[in-house]
């Protein structure tokens, strides 16, 4: 493969109409020593140039050659290499040079040797200080480039290195991220997803800005192990980038102050205005936080009760008359047990929090706190009565036996009796002063019991789930059964937030959350996108790999996302036989091929011994091995691994012992195959019958 080996230029006119020229002369070739796992825009390969003798990555672009502005966007990409290419910083990979051959574009860059960041956070867990270290790099990077008018079109964790001395660089400066021209597998763009802006998740064009929330994205990262918008898919991943509050730093992990947190925060504001205008203020606001004293954070102590305070009751109840010289102490009614405040949730506000399904005829908890307050406040109400009545009660005369009962003037009711109560001649209490202290208590006490509101026992709801296609796996709040296969729809859901999982083999797999009504029914219907198929290609290395046809550019081994259908590989390496063969793949199936190569038998030092002396491809010499071809009829044409003989049959050639393919060809009659392996100093006979 070449490589381009003047400064980066861009296609003119010219060349827009005739894209097959090349940018520049082209004296060396490029030695390609392995292909790079797959990335997002193009083709990687370490790669040799044996005259200088430097090792570097060649990336090799394809634009669609169906694109209306092919050409354009061709310009687009070496102006932006053009741009990287003036980047000199110890933090970033330099562009070196690049070109473009019709429309394929050639980068190359220098090659760097250690590990990705992302691998050594999760071996080595750097401490607080190893983190402002890669902080700084990262942002004195961003920084100079920035001042070169340059910008990162994909920067995240699989685009930086680590050296052996703790050097960090940025690679891929200057690589244009274009929808034509990027194409990651699936399992990378949603890896790559979690760190873009907010503007270009809404496709709007790069900045700064947009460049310094990554890197604020990637600095929250090395300070809390984990990304600030995590998704299970590309849209849930998004909406956390464009819409979601980020979790503070400080919940994501207990090392990271308040302080340090805010400055976090800033960095991710989802205005651009909002954020911080370079690396440097970044760093700055991090180092002040950092040295700002930690403060704990006071524990919450439930409230003491209250002596002489009147109880709390229920909703709607009516206040209770209190007995002189009885005290009641305060009692704070929710959703714990009584006499405590319910405890928060460390570093959340009140919010919506996934339930877990609850099994149908199960009591709900919210059903059984409400039993204990009912009973807590019966039974104040009833202790509250009784003492009433005894701090009221009236000695009673006794009326003489010989006396008949004489009914006395009912005196005057209160202003809540209504009129004039009767005393019955048998009761004992007739004979007392009347007082209706105790009635009245009861008629309260009666009334707030009334009042108290029921144990409020929650209405289940239903979750139907349905899916294109059908019979596709549910998970709810990551449980599941045999029988969930879509359409379904799953009875006795206690009311809540849940997420909803589906998925199916061939197809992506989905997740959405719904929201649970109790004595309602809530539906999902999803539209499961086929997934491509996978073919892995293995056998002899360094073998071109085309399929259906057209070069792919890559070389055994390698996999290929491929559309679910028929399709034809063929292999091909200088000295070898060409492999061919049909593969049919299946959606979300990988399909390998291992082939072996062939080594062919050597054509270029062949020659005629007899059949009219004529020699070619060079002279021969004594001692190697005999090749006989004859047919009938005689003056067939011979084919021998693709290079045609200037001598017809009958013929014998000296040849390197080696497997030869020999075709056979004559005007009126079919073509004949053979193929013919010859041993070392001996002779190998073809003779055949042709066919009409």
């Amino acid at each position: 493969m070449p490589e381009p080996t003047g400064p980066i230029t861009t296609p003119d006119a010219t060349v827009a109409t005739a894209p097959a020229a090349e940018a520049g002369s082209r004296s060396d070739k490029m030695e390609l020593i392995q292909q790079m796992p797959a990335g997002s825009v193009g083709i990687v390969y370490q790669s040799r140039n044996p005259k200088l003798n430097r090792v570097v990555a060649l990336r090799q672009i394809q634009v669609p050659d169906w694109l209306d502005e092919a050409e354009n966007l061709i310009k687009l990409v070496l102006s932006e290499a053009r741009s990287a290419s003036g980047l000199s910083h110890v933090n970033i990979a330099s562009m070196l040079t690049g070109g473009f051959k019709g429309f394929t574009v050639f980068l190359s860059a220098e090659f760097v040797e250690g590990k990705f960041l992302r691998d050594h956070v999760n071996s080595a867990n750097p401490g607080l200080q190893d983190v402002m270290v890669l902080a700084r790099q990262l942002c004195a990077a961003i920084d100079y480039a920035h001042s070169k008018q340059a910008l990162h079109y994909a920067l995240n964790f699989g685009n930086i290195k680590l050296l052996p001395d703790g050097t960090l660089k940025i690679l891929d400066f200057g690589v244009l991220r274009d929808k034509n021209i990027y194409a990651p597998p699936p399992a990378k763009r949603l890896e790559n997803e979690h760190y873009l802006s907010p503007e270009q998740v809404k496709a709007r064009p790069l900045d700064r800005a947009s460049n310094m929330f990554t890197v604020g994205a990637m600095v929250y990262e090395l300070f809390t192990t984990r990304n600030p918008f995590a998704g299970r898919h590309l849209g849930e991943v998004d909406r956390n980038i464009t819409d979601v509050d980020t979790i503070p730093a400080s919940s994501a992990h207990s090392r990271v102050s308040e302080p340090v947190s805010r400055v976090l925060s800033k960095s991710l504001s989802k205005n651009p205005a909002d954020r911080f205008s370079s690396g440097q203020q970044l760093i700055d606001a991090l180092e002040e936080a950092m040295k700002a004293p930690a403060i704990s954070k006071p524990a919450v102590a439930p409230p003491k009760p209250v002596t002489g305070a009147k109880p709390v009751a229920a909703p709607a109840a009516s206040p209770l008359p209190q007995a002189s010289g009885t005290k009641v102490e305060g009692t704070v009614f929710g959703g714990g047990m009584p006499g405590k405040a319910p405890a928060a949730a460390p570093g959340r506000s009140g919010g919506p929090t996934t339930v877990a399904l609850r099994p149908a005829g199960k009591s709900a908890d919210k059903s059984l706190q409400w039993k204990i307050v009912a009973g807590i406040v019966a039974a104040l109400f009833v202790v509250a009565a009784i003492a009433i009545s005894l701090g009221n009660r009236t000695e009673i005369p006794v009326a003489p036996p010989e006396e008949k009962p004489v009914a006395r003037p009912v005196p005057s009711a209160p202003k809540d009796d209504q009129g004039p109560i009767a005393a019955a001649p048998e009761d004992a209490q007739s004979e007392a002063p009347h007082d209706d202290t105790p009635r009245r208590a009861s008629r309260q006490r009666m009334a707030t019991q009334e009042a108290s509101p029921a144990p409020i026992v929650p209405t289940e709801g239903r979750l139907s789930v349905s899916s294109t296609p059908d019979g596709a796996t549910i998970e709810v709040g990551g449980r599941t059964t045999d029988s969930w296969k879509t359409p379904q729809t799953i009875a006795s859901v206690a009311p809540g937030i849940y997420s909803v999982r589906v998925s199916k083999a061939g197809y992506s797999t989905e997740t959405r959350t719904v929201q649970v009504s109790g004595g309602a029914i809530a539906s999902l219907d999803f539209r499961l996108t086929p997934l491509r198929a996978i073919l892995s290609i293995g056998g002899s290395p360094g073998a071109s790999i085309a399929i259906d046809g057209k070069p792919t550019g890559k070389f055994t081994p390698t996999d290929f996302s491929l559309d679910a259908a028929p399709h034809s590989v063929t292999l091909r390496k200088e000295g070898y036989f060409d492999f061919s063969s049909d593969v049919k793949l299946v959606a979300g199936q990988t399909t390998s091929i291992t082939p072996n190569l062939t080594i062919a038998g050597r054509t270029d030092n062949m020659k005629v011994v007899s059949g009219g002396g004529l020699k070619f491809f060079g002279g021969g010499s004594h001692g190697k091995s005999h090749l006989v071809i004859k047919s009938d009829p005689k003056g067939a044409q011979v084919i021998i691994n693709g290079n045609p003989i200037p001598k017809t049959t009958p013929l014998e050639l000296e040849v390197d012992p080696g497997e030869f393919q020999v075709v056979l060809q004559k005007d009126g009659y079919q073509t004949v195959r053979k193929t013919v392996v010859v041993e070392a100093n001996a002779k190998a006979t073809v003779d055949e019958q042709l066919p009409h």
